[in-house]
């Protein structure tokens, strides 16, 4: 009897006889438009299947199988039952069976990786799957690749996946969820928000998805969007109110506040806390962040103080950095380099260098408020933190000139040129070394 080459399915037709590619047939027992016996007992055993009577599918697709044991689809429907009932260590072995009988077998293949990735197997889940990819372009592969991928912390292969898998079936939260965390650990926020947004609108409901998302819109430096004013009976600062995160209060309006809309970190950190998430230190010092970054150094310089005892230590050099940040911006110029030598006693590799930025800081500050000492004072902390700065020698002999203190100034300008013989300012220093030399010399031999 000779060969017929014929396509795998998954279900069997009425009077049709199908069997895995390159499998021989066998005559048929029955006359034409009469169904075999096999046949029979599979009909019969699909029905219980379908009726989750599990345990007499079982017996009758066995039996089934056993009239024909080359028919694919039986023991498809047999591992099903089998799974069902919760005996998937018998159903395993049926599905790679089909698998070595018909490498194309996709929905053998789909199901023996969903068996596979309920056990956590993911390395078995793409063994199984990505062979497969030749044979049919489809959602559930590609979905199934992904989420093993991502859990082997191989994130370009599960991108690759999940993009795929989002564009087949675009409806999907979970896919756009799981795309958005790829995205987030890789730093692509505008694509983790995109992906996150997604997953919201299609109705997604996650404490924790709120909090990436809001997370993604802060490294955007999206913090609180487009403020508007809006009016809530009986609102209170700091919490949500449908599609506002209310921000202050109007002074002088009742019942008026500034609020940012829900795209915005400081809405989606605030939602988080609202739909579950404990409102812990990491969200504390996040929403903080979210201020600080924001310009209102007033709440942020507050909500530092209260959380001071309860950032872990692997973060508190960070912290400190921040809180520094905020004194500045309220105007608490010597705690804020307090707080920043706390930063560096912690992590001095990462914060030392910022302290000369801070002594320069600190110094314009008093130089604004026309404080000439204090600007010196600071400006020379500054020279003795990067005493081989030439542009710090050139501030320092230009305010001592000021305050007239002539030799410091001479000092200063002469260790410019030491550093940069070659100085742009060359001729414009050795002048006003000349002058001020001039003027420091006793009234009897000053030149007239």
């Amino acid at each position: 009897m000779r060969l017929l080459p014929i396509l795998i399915v998954t279900t069997v037709m009425a009077g049709a006889a199908l069997r895995a590619p390159g499998a021989a047939q066998t005559a048929p027992a029955t006359q034409p438009g009469e169904a075999s016996k096999a046949e029979k007992l599979f009909a019969e055993g699909r029905d219980a299947l379908f009726r989750r009577e599990y345990d007499l599918a079982i017996r009758l697709l066995r039996q089934a199988c056993a009239e024909d044991p080359n028919k694919t689809s039986y023991r498809l429907h047999l591992a099903r039952a089998l799974r069902y009932s919760g005996r998937t260590a018998e159903a395993q072995p049926l599905l790679e069976a089909i698998l070595k009988a018909a490498p194309d077998h996709v929905e053998a293949g789909q199901f023996l990786a969903e068996i596979h990735a309920e056990r956590q197997d993911w390395k078995a889940v793409l063994a199984v799957l990505e062979p497969l990819l030749k044979y049919r372009h489809e959602y559930q592969t590609y979905h199934l690749l992904g989420e093993a991928a991502y859990q082997m912390n191989d994130p370009d292969k599960a991108r690759k996946y999940f993009e795929e898998a989002v564009r087949l079936n675009p409806r999907s939260p979970a896919d756009h969820y799981q795309l958005g965390n790829i995205y987030l650990a890789g730093n692509r926020f505008a694509l983790a928000a995109e992906a996150y947004e997604n997953a919201l609108r299609l109705g997604m409901k996650s404490a924790i998805l709120h909090y990436k998302l809001g997370t993604a819109y802060f490294n955007l430096r999206n913090y609180f969007g487009t403020i508007s004013t809006v009016t809530v009976k009986s609102g209170r600062e700091g919490t949500i109110s449908g599609e506002w995160y209310l921000i202050e209060p109007v002074p002088g309006r009742k019942d008026m506040f500034r609020a940012a809309p829900s795209n915005t970190a400081i809405y989606q950190i605030a939602k988080a806390v609202a739909e579950g998430i404990e409102d812990r230190a990491d969200l504390k010092f996040l929403r903080a962040n979210i201020y600080l970054n924001a310009g209102r150094y007033q709440q942020a310089y507050q909500m530092y103080g209260q959380m001071r005892d309860l950032i872990p230590k692997e973060d508190r050099a960070l912290f400190f950095h921040y809180y520094a940040q905020a004194a500045f911006g309220v105007g608490k110029l010597e705690e804020y380099l307090s707080l920043l030598n706390e930063a560096i006693k912690l992590n001095k590799a990462a914060y030392q260098p910022m302290l000369v930025e801070a002594y320069l800081k600190v110094a314009e500050q008093y130089n604004q408020a026309g404080d000439l000492a204090k600007y010196i004072e600071y400006l020379n902390r500054a020279v003795r933190e990067s005493p081989q700065t030439a542009s710090l020698h050139l501030k320092l002999g230009n305010a001592c000139e000021e305050a007239n203190r002539y030799a410091d100034a001479v000092m200063h300008w002469q260790m410019v040129l030491d550093l940069e013989p070659d100085h742009p300012r060359r001729l414009e220093l050795l002048t006003a070394i000349a002058k001020n030399r001039a003027r420091m010399a006793p009234p009897a031999t000053r030149p007239s």
